[in-house]
């Protein structure tokens, strides 16, 4: 089978670029390129269900400088291609924990099912070009620990919620941040009851004061750049769930046809933006 190409790109700055992995029209992956003088630094790192990511960003921005990959969280379609990478860092609080799971090419082959809408002809590359990594090993990442990059810094900062060692990664002089599945217009928090969402709320104050009003947020599955407005909105739908302002919420469904028909997976909304949550969580805990 011909090469197939899964990637576009975009130049925001002299320093970023927004690449997308795409097995669809409709289900893209956010992977932030951020160039310094000395490193380039890669948010997340798809799927790879395709093993060209890398040089696919260096034919862009070039191969004199080493790729440090950093991934927001350790999902399959966050931490496809981060071994292909000169680095690799993740939370402790999710690698080695999540291993088994995001690092699974039948499980990540399974979610192209649903990423590429069942299309017959990308689940056969998928198949023979996907990337074997459950031998990928990652860095830590804490709270605060600066990438320097030369002439750039960028600024871990966590974000639990969606999973346990959730990360931002933030441009303080640039004012950006990529803030992966933690912080988006479609959230799905479903193993978080009453106190995980007062924590979450918390993240969210917290998150707000230390990136600033006129911050740009680049969310991991849309190739748009949102304020910092979608934060207070997934406060407002938190607080809604824990007041149990739930009366008519549709159900949660999913592109991935084994984990719906959930009755107690729900959708909330406030403004653009949503929540998924579990009925049952936020009733037991």
């Amino acid at each position: 089978m011909n090469q197939l190409n899964f990637f576009s790109h975009e130049q925001i700055s002299q320093r970023l670029w927004i690449f997308t992995e795409g097995y669809s029209m409709v289900h893209r992956f956010t992977i932030g390129v951020i160039i310094g003088d000395e490193k380039i630094l890669v948010v997340d790192s798809g799927l790879g269900a395709t093993n060209d990511l890398r040089e696919t960003i260096e034919s862009v921005v070039g191969k004199d400088k080493p790729l440090i990959c950093v991934c927001t969280h350790l999902h399959p379609d966050h931490a496809g291609s981060a071994k292909r990478f000169d680095e690799a860092y993740c939370s402790h609080l999710d690698w080695p924990a999540r291993s088994d799971f995001a690092l699974n090419a039948q499980q990540r082959l399974t979610d192209l099912e649903g990423f590429s809408l069942n299309n017959a002809e990308v689940l056969a590359y998928g198949k023979t070009h996907i990337i074997e990594n459950a031998d990928s090993t990652f860095k830590d990442i804490q709270d605060g620990d600066i990438f320097d990059l030369g002439g750039v810094q960028i600024e871990a900062v966590h974000v639990p919620g969606h999973s346990a060692g959730s990360m931002a990664f933030f441009n303080r002089a640039e004012k950006y941040v990529f803030t992966g599945d933690a912080i988006n217009t479609d959230v799905r928090l479903r193993k978080l009851g009453r106190a995980g969402f007062s924590s979450y709320i918390e993240m969210l104050s917290r998150f707000i004061a230390r990136v600033g009003e006129d911050v740009t947020l680049y969310p991991a599955h849309l190739p748009l750049a949102m304020d910092i407005s979608i934060a207070r909105n997934l406060i407002v739908i938190c607080q809604d769930l824990l007041d149990g302002n739930t009366a008519g919420d549709p159900p949660g469904e999913t592109i991935f046809a084994e984990r719906n028909n959930n009755p107690d997976v729900r959708m909330h909304y406030y403004n653009n933006t949503c929540i998924v949550y579990s009925e049952k969580m936020l009733a037991e805990s």
